[in-house]
């Protein structure tokens, strides 16, 4: 994609090799074993090197960075008070989700010339729905044993809105619950909704091998989004909780994020996010600096249901997230990326999902009200549940579960 303006044919794909996932020419094979190549000709790979290809690979700070997010999202839920402008870790995850399914997609379409679409979501499948399964199935036993007011509601019809991924919509029409047990998992039904759109976008661009297509998606995408929020915002008799509930947490107001996401993705793609100036990156790392500043700033001074928030907060913490991101991927050795890409933080970005899923069912059952503790130790309490759970999934189903699929891709692939 980083040459011309179409996507590659199967058939002018490079082979890849194994291993460190480096591209190399089939030519390259004419080479001898003593190093010299026949006919007295330059080896392939030295007369016609590589493009460069954007590869995700293993980047710990895009992993870390879910952690420091995931921090003030507990922080906020345990007492709903500090840190009230929490919401800003959301798009900090759908930038970063938008970006890795894009990337993900798109090295695909390269490498094969079409996108499985079977693949994709058996792929979204085994990581997603196992630990989701594990939290409504722990949630049925918590309910055997103790009495939930609104049970019907409150965690069935939760459950049900999160295993069928439009508890969005349930939020942003009014209809969820108060204090609803997986009220958190809207946020998992936008992306969920977002990749279905998406991958099928990127279906359609790559099947075309038109590169400039998948542009096009991103940027309608966007365009639709935020003027869909603020034509909900501004023609409404007056803005109230309704009005807020409403843009706040559906798809179709909320996915300018995700899409913001994808246009680095496809940028990175095509190799715009590589080998930078030293006097760009100079740039892009105040730029990060400053938009750090920024969201620390929201985290402390802008809580929800605010006009402001959705009509300017919401678009400026998503493009100060996109900033943050293309920093992280231009500058991954520099001191902001070592540190967010630190191995406790990158361990708890890799729980971060399941964390997210178990925590606010374990905050409704462990209240103060019910332990009698002060603040400190109930809290302490609750993230032990939390993270045993957390850790328990991880090493016993989600990475047994991925190892699985790993093996099951590489032995498809050696079928084919």
């Amino acid at each position: 994609m980083a040459n011309g303006d179409e996507f590659p044919s199967p058939a002018a794909t490079p082979v890849e090799s194994g291993g460190a996932g480096t591209a190399t020419s089939v030519a390259a094979a004419t080479t001898t074993v003593a190093g010299h190549p026949p006919d007295g000709h330059l080896p392939a790979t030295e007369a016609t090197p590589e493009p460069y290809r954007f590869r995700l690979g293993n980047r710990p700070p895009l992993t870390g960075v879910r952690a420091l997010a995931l921090f003030t999202v507990l922080t906020f839920h345990s007492n709903f008070k500090t840190l009230p402008g929490t919401w800003v870790a959301l798009q900090v995850f759908f930038v970063l989700s938008g970006f890795l399914i894009t990337a993900m997609l798109a090295g695909e379409g390269m490498r094969n010339g079409k996108i499985s679409l079977g693949a994709f979501y058996a792929r979204r499948g085994v990581r997603l729905v196992p630990p989701l399964v594990l939290t409504v199935a722990l949630l049925g036993i918590y309910a055997h044993f103790v009495h939930v007011a609104d049970a019907g509601q409150r965690l069935w019809g939760d459950s049900l809105a999160a295993m069928f991924y439009y508890a969005d919509y349930r939020q942003a029409l009014g209809h969820a619950p108060f204090f609803g047990y997986l009220a958190q998992t809207w946020s998992l039904s936008v992306e969920e909704q977002f990749y279905i759109l998406w991958s099928l976008a990127m279906v359609l661009a790559v099947a075309s091998r038109k590169r400039h297509l998948a542009y096009a998606f991103v940027v309608i995408g966007m365009l639709v989004s935020t003027a869909d929020r603020l034509y909900l915002i501004y023609h409404a008799p007056h803005f109230d909780p309704a009005v807020f509930s409403r843009v706040y947490y559906a798809f179709d107001t909320r996915a300018d994020a995700l899409f913001l996401g994808c246009l680095l993705g496809l940028l990175a793609a095509d190799g715009y996010l590589h080998d930078w100036a030293r006097w760009a990156r100079g740039l892009i790392t105040a730029a990060a600096a400053a938009s750090a500043i920024f969201l620390c700033w929201i985290l402390l001074e802008a809580p929800l249901f605010t006009e402001n928030l959705a009509v300017w907060w919401l678009p400026a913490s998503t493009l100060a997230s996109a900033i943050i991101l293309t920093y992280f991927v231009i500058c991954p050795g520099s001191l902001g990326s070592r540190f967010v890409g630190l191995g406790v933080l990158v361990f708890i970005g890799d729980l971060s999902y399941t964390v997210y899923l178990v925590h606010f069912p374990v905050y409704l059952a462990v209240q103060q009200s019910n332990t009698g503790w002060a603040y400190g130790p109930n809290e302490l309490f609750r993230l032990v549940i939390i993270f045993t759970i957390a850790i328990f999934s991880w090493f016993l189903i989600e990475r047994p579960l991925m190892r699985w699929r790993a093996r099951s891709a590489a032995r498809a692939a050696s079928g084919t």
